[in-house]
């Protein structure tokens, strides 16, 4: 019921003032992961920017810079690692502007959950169980000035369909897929993506 209600808040959006990739296919936000093809879709409004980015086919789009994955271990039991971040990053010229956009979502240990499964998405950080912390940043420079955001604190759920990588011999994954739905709001707004992104490093953190 609750990816329903946000779904409908954003079913026929404003797109005034929209941060928006050319030729956009889609008329709607998804309703369900767009597949394990790399793609990032984000549609629907953070800290009051209207976001209409469609990346559907990313071999077809050369105004991409970098789309990347990256995942975070930090120090567990006995010396193991949990697996408590992964990043999906954009670098894109988008409406004549070189634009950065970031999404992180923090749990205790992804790696313990199933997949695919849902994480509700909450404000605090590596949040244990079924529970996720998103944060969204946005960094780019025009001529209305600077933009450097970064806003976290959303409800909503982290659908996470794929995460798949070969283990080096720490037993941490550098590469692989990570794949999923994310319905986001914060103080009334709404926003919608779809990923699927390489991943292309991790990191470990002391």
């Amino acid at each position: 019921m609750r990816r329903a209600a946000l779904l409908l808040l954003i079913a026929s959006p404003s797109f005034a003032d929209t941060i928006a990739t050319d030729t956009p296919t889609l008329t709607a936000p998804p309703t369900e992961w767009l597949g394990p093809e790399p793609h990032l879709v984000i549609m629907g409004k953070v800290n009051g920017r209207e976001l209409n980015i469609q990346l559907t086919d990313m071999a077809s789009a050369p105004f991409v810079a970098e789309f990347a994955g990256k995942r975070e271990y930090l120090p567990g039991e006995a010396g193991a690692f949990r697996y408590g971040d992964f990043e999906v990053a954009l670098k894109a010229e988008i409406g004549g502007v070189e634009r950065s956009l970031e999404l992180e979502f923090e749990n205790d240990d992804f790696g313990k959950a199933a997949l695919p499964s849902d994480f509700a998405l909450v404000p605090e950080n590596f949040p244990k169980g079924f529970a996720s912390f998103l944060e969204f940043s946005s960094e780019w420079e025009d001529a209305s000035g600077s933009v450097n955001d970064e806003i976290g604190g959303f409800n909503g759920t982290l659908s996470l369909q794929l995460d798949e990588g070969a283990p080096d011999d720490k037993g941490l994954r550098p590469d692989g897929m990570i794949g999923g739905l994310v319905m986001a709001e914060k103080e009334g707004e709404i926003v919608v993506v779809s990923f699927t992104v390489p991943v292309a490093e991790y990191e470990i953190d002391d």
